[in-house]
């Protein structure tokens, strides 16, 4: 059999492997975009809030989260995270994936936290005097008036960080999370063939472009919108 055609066989038989890995690295990016959902949205709100103090606050922690190196704090809570905790007096394990999942959260929550930011000062500020006509207080004008105002605004820069974050899930490896790079560097330690390391990366390259390019062409169409 030619070279050639044994390197595909190759490449096909561990396709099921590798997309079981790569589905590992959509469900950390979920996980990882849900977390930094609600603590971005609540630190938002916090940050467009009626009182100066939390206003300044708020502030200065989405400014440290967003500083955060992504890395840094994906080993944090990786380690300090411990084994399984106990809830409803029975013992949950932690599995790695989701405290990387966490870890990536941490700096995304800034990031969400200033895009809410962003959108709700870019309302005008005639919704704010209309609600308050009305005699909403701030916090009930923000989640009944304005936040559902800013909701299309928002979704074009959220797709837009969830696909630098999904991106970000290859770091998961240097965890030995059994993600994609992770899979393929398994499979490659068994075969001593040079001609595999750029073929076998190569999927991985493929496998985040076909997924990632066509979000990141519809977030494009929805901030032109």
């Amino acid at each position: 059999m030619p070279p050639e055609s044994s390197l595909f066989q190759l490449l096909w038989q561990w396709a099921p492997a590798l997309l079981q890995g790569f589905g590992l690295n959509i469900l950390m990016g979920i996980t990882a975009m849900l977390v930094a959902t609600l603590g971005g949205v609540a630190l938002g709100s916090l940050q467009v809030s009626a009182r100066p103090g939390l206003r300044r606050g708020a502030g200065h922690l989405s400014r440290l989260l967003r500083n955060l190196p992504w890395l840094v704090v994906m080993f944090y809570v990786a380690y300090l995270l411990p084994y399984e905790v106990q809830w409803a007096g029975r013992w949950w394990q932690l599995p790695d994936w989701l405290k990387v999942a966490l870890g990536l959260a941490m700096p995304a929550i800034g990031y969400v936290s200033e895009i809410v930011r962003g959108a709700v000062r870019a309302v005008p500020t005639g919704q704010w005097e209309a609600a308050q006509a009305l005699g909403m207080r701030h916090g009930q004008a923000l989640r009944h008036v304005i936040i559902p105002q800013t909701l299309p605004s928002l979704v074009a820069p959220w797709m837009n960080l969830y696909c630098a974050v999904t991106m970000s899930t290859s770091l998961a490896n240097l965890l030995g999370v059994e993600e994609l790079m992770t899979t393929v560097q398994s499979h490659l330690s068994t075969q001593l063939r040079n001609d595999l390391l750029l073929p076998a990366y190569g999927l991985v390259f493929i496998a985040f472009f076909i997924y990632i390019y066509p979000l990141s062409r519809w977030a494009k169409r929805l901030e032109r919108a």
